[in-house]
């Protein structure tokens, strides 16, 4: 044991300022107590951090949301039920069957045929369940949409096919839609105010049937042609400047991550300028459930749930083992965060 006032107290007096953060100030004015001793400080640290993580841990469970979210999950019967995996085939209407045994209340899908389609009626109709989105575009919403000059009559031409398709589900489901490629040899502008226009006349279609028109910012591959409006920073604009409420956007996170980025920054201001219309969920790289990827989902379902979203969250993702695999991964991180 060294006396107080020793050159080896002293230094075990700067040891114990420097572990405890304090300042300069803080060491100028600080009275150690006469018998301070490495051992003793060492054996108060070990045992504080123990009383800190059972504060932190209260805490955090104090914290837990006891809510249940304010938006409702959706679940894609596309990718999810691929048979890539070994999955099994199943048709449309037994993947509706199988969303609504495992508690879910509202899907989504693609395309179907008609004799699918009567299938799928049918299984909503037993279940209860809701169809909240579907394509709303076919082959020119990829190619010559409204930004090739006189091609927007094919593009109208399919928007009112998939609205008649619409009605028949009786939900007033949304039009997932898209506004064709980039043309290399038409300027931008051009193209921009001719999306414009087409998007205003697509709105006015889709509210005699009281559906929406969900555009969605897509990515591609980089050996395919550029999509328009492929970003929020150029989407949000033009939804703005077609100012029509049943032309609204399709945030999906997985595209925007790809094409983008900025997602919270992104999914605040659409929220809050009232554009957007359905948010989609997907992990980046491999479009798998959330937590499979590089996107923060935890904090991006705090954020709908601090933004109290009262819209629908579609999982239009695949999975990384089963369907009930990713199902239940989205509706847990869902309660929890």
């Amino acid at each position: 044991m060294n006396p107080a006032g020793s050159s080896s107290s002293v230094s075990e007096t700067k040891f114990f300022v420097a572990e405890a953060g304090f300042s300069g100030k803080d060491v100028a004015t600080y009275n150690p107590p006469m018998m301070t001793h490495r051992r003793d400080v060492l054996r108060a640290g070990a045992v504080a951090p123990l009383g800190l993580l059972a504060l932190v841990g209260d805490e955090a469970k104090a914290a837990s949301p006891a809510a249940p979210p304010p938006y409702t999950l959706s679940i894609n019967i596309e990718i999810m039920f691929n048979t890539g995996r070994g999955n099994p085939p199943m048709a449309r209407a037994d993947r509706i069957r199988a969303v609504a045994a495992n508690g879910f209340k509202a899907y989504s899908y693609w395309n179907a045929s008609p004799e699918e389609r009567k299938a799928m009626i049918q299984a909503q109709q037993q279940t209860g369940l809701k169809c909240v989105s579907l394509v709303g575009t076919g082959n020119a919403g990829g190619t010559t949409g409204f930004t090739k000059p006189g091609a927007q009559d094919a593009l109208l031409a399919e928007i009112k096919e998939r609205v008649e398709i619409a009605k028949e589900f009786g939900t007033q489901p949304d039009l997932i839609s898209f506004v064709g490629i980039i043309q290399p040899d038409v300027p931008w502008e051009t193209q921009r105010t001719q999306i414009v226009d087409g998007l205003k006349r697509a709105g006015d279609i889709a509210a005699a049937a009281g559906v929406t028109i969900a555009l969605e910012p897509l990515s591609v591959n980089p050996n395919q042609p550029r999509r328009a409006l492929d970003r929020c920073v150029e989407a949000f604009p033009v939804i703005k400047e077609v100012n029509h409420p049943n032309v609204k956007i399709c945030f999906d996170l997985y595209h925007l991550q790809r094409t983008e980025g900025n997602l919270v920054v992104n999914l605040r201001s659409g929220l809050q300028d009232k554009l957007i219309k359905l948010v989609q969920v997907g992990d980046v790289p491999g479009r798998l459930e959330p937590g499979t990827g590089e996107i923060n989902y935890p904090f991006i379902f705090k954020e709908l749930r601090r933004l109290n979203w009262t819209g629908y969250v579609d999982t239009e993702h695949g999975t990384s083992s089963t369907a009930e695999h990713a199902m239940n991964v989205v509706r847990k991180m869902a309660e929890e965060n």
